[in-house]
C-alpha cells in the first residue's frame, strides 16, 4: 500500500456534538460535498445520520448516492441543478437551492405538482458573495412568489458569507443586515411555516452568535479542521476540535548521497552536506501539492523531516539525514501525529501556499480510506 487515509468517524461525531452544543438551539447541517471534504461521503453520512438535521451536498448525483446507500437524513443540494436532473433530485427527496425567477422555478413547481406533492426548496439570497442567489435588494418579491406557489415547499431561506473568517472586517454584519431586510416582510409566514433561516458556515457559527439563526451549515469544522488560524485563536478554550483524518505513506528508498548532489526534476535542490534522501511513492497525482517541495514537512519516527526537490507526479523526496533509523518501509506521516509531533491539514497546506479545505478536498479516491470509531472495528474502502 503506497498510502492510506485513516478516518476517525468517532472524532467527526464528537466534533458535531461539541459544535452543536455551542450553537444550540440552532440545528446542525453537516456539509458532506466534495466526498465529505475527502473523508468519504457515504461512511461520513451514515455515521452522522442520527446526529444532524440536514446533510448538504453540492451535486444531484451526490444526493442520489446517499439515498442509494440507505441514508434517510434530509438532504439539501447547494449547487446548480440542471433541468434534466430535477427528476432525480425529486426522486431522491432532496431539497434544491432555488434562486431562479424564471423557467427553472416553474419547472420545479410543475414537477412537484405532477409528482403528487411539492418540490422541497431552500431559497438562496445573495447578500455579498456575488455568486449564486437572488439579489438581496430584489429577493423579497421572489420569495413571496415561491411561498405562494402550491408546487413548491419552501423549507429554508439562506445566504452565504464572504469574510466570516476575517475578524477585522465588518462585512459579515453588513451581509446579515442585507439578509434580514430581504426576509423581514415575510418573517411572520416564515415562522408560521417553520421555514429555516440559515447563514453561518463553520467560522460564523463559532464567532457570530447572531448568525446562527435557525440552522448552521458546518463543513470544515465537522472534520476537525479549523476554518482559519484566526478562528482557532479566537475559540481557544471554548471549543475543541479533533482532526479526523490521518494521511500516511512510507519510504520506498533511502539513498545516501554526497554534498552537492541534485535531487529531483530541474535540479532545483542540491544537498549542502552528505545526506540521506528518502523517496516517497506518492506525488501530486496522489494529492501532495506540487508547491510542497522545499517548503512542507513530514514526520518520520516522531521527527520532522523537510520535503526537498520538486514534487513529481507519483513520487516525492524528504531529507531524513536527522533520522538515522529511517529505512525503506518506515512510516511517513503527512497529516496527523507521530510521537509528540503533529502536522495538521492547515499547516501542510499553508506550507504549499494553500488552505486545509483545498488539501483534503483534492485527496483522490484512489487512496484507500480506513475507517475507525470508538469501540468499533475498522473497515477499509478501496477504489
Amino acid at each position: 500500500m503506497i498510502a492510506e487515509l485513516q478516518i476517525d468517524l468517532g472524532a467527526i461525531r464528537r466534533n458535531v456534538a461539541r459544535l452543536g452544543d455551542l450553537v444550540a438551539p440552532a440545528h446542525y447541517a453537516a456539509v458532506v460535498k466534495a466526498d465529505a471534504y475527502g473523508h468519504g461521503i457515504v461512511p461520513v453520512a451514515r455515521a452522522l445520520a442520527g446526529d444532524v438535521a440536514y446533510l448538504c451536498v453540492y451535486r444531484t448525483d451526490e444526493a442520489a448516492e446517499l439515498r442509494a446507500a440507505g441514508v434517510a437524513t434530509p438532504l439539501l443540494i447547494l449547487g446548480p441543478v440542471e433541468p434534466h436532473e430535477l427528476a432525480l433530485a425529486y426522486e431522491s427527496t432532496a431539497a434544491i437551492a432555488l434562486w431562479s425567477e424564471g423557467a427553472f422555478a416553474r419547472d420545479a413547481a410543475r414537477m412537484g405538482r405532477t409528482g403528487g406533492g411539492r418540490f422541497p426548496v431552500h431559497v438562496k439570497i445573495d447578500s455579498g458573495v456575488t455568486r449564486l442567489g437572488l439579489d438581496h435588494d430584489r429577493a423579497t418579491g421572489a420569495l413571496a412568489s415561491y411561498l405562494a406557489e402550491p408546487g413548491l415547499d419552501v423549507r429554508g431561506v439562506f445566504t452565504h458569507l464572504a469574510a466570516a473568517e476575517e475578524l477585522a472586517t465588518t462585512f459579515t454584519l453588513t451581509q446579515l443586515d442585507r439578509f434580514g431586510r430581504a426576509i423581514a416582510p415575510l418573517e411572520p409566514i416564515l415562522a408560521e411555516r417553520g421555514v429555516l433561516r440559515h447563514a453561518a458556515a463553520s467560522a460564523a457559527a463559532m464567532l457570530f452568535p447572531k448568525l446562527r439563526l435557525d440552522m448552521i451549515r458546518a463543513g470544515i469544522a465537522t472534520y476537525g479542521i479549523w476554518p482559519s488560524n484566526e478562528t482557532r485563536t479566537a475559540m481557544a478554550g471554548a471549543l475543541r476540535l479533533e482532526a479526523a483524518l490521518t494521511w500516511t505513506t512510507q519510504l520506498v528508498v533511502v539513498r545516501s548521497v554526497e554534498a552537492g548532489r541534485s535531487v529531483g526534476y530541474g535540479c532545483s535542490f542540491q544537498t549542502q552536506r552528505a545526506s540521506r534522501i528518502g523517496v516517497l511513492p506518492i506525488g501530486y497525482a496522489e494529492g501532495i501539492p506540487r508547491a510542497a517541495g522545499d517548503s512542507a514537512s513530514a514526520l518520520v519516527a516522531g521527527r520532522r523531516v523537510p520535503f526537498v526537490g520538486r514534487i513529481c507526479m507519483n513520487m516525492s523526496f524528504v531529507d531524513v539525514t536527522g533520522v538515522p533509523e529511517a529505512h525503506p518501509g518506515s512510516r511517513v506521516t503527512l497529516v496527523g501525529s507521530d510521537g509528540d509531533e503533529t502536522i495538521d491539514a492547515n499547516e501542510f497546506a499553508e506550507a504549499a501556499g494553500s488552505i486545509g479545505y483545498e488539501l483534503v478536498a483534492r485527496l483522490p479516491p484512489t487512496i484507500p480510506r480506513r475507517y475507525v470509531a470508538a469501540a468499533e472495528p475498522s473497515f477499509e474502502i478501496r477504489a
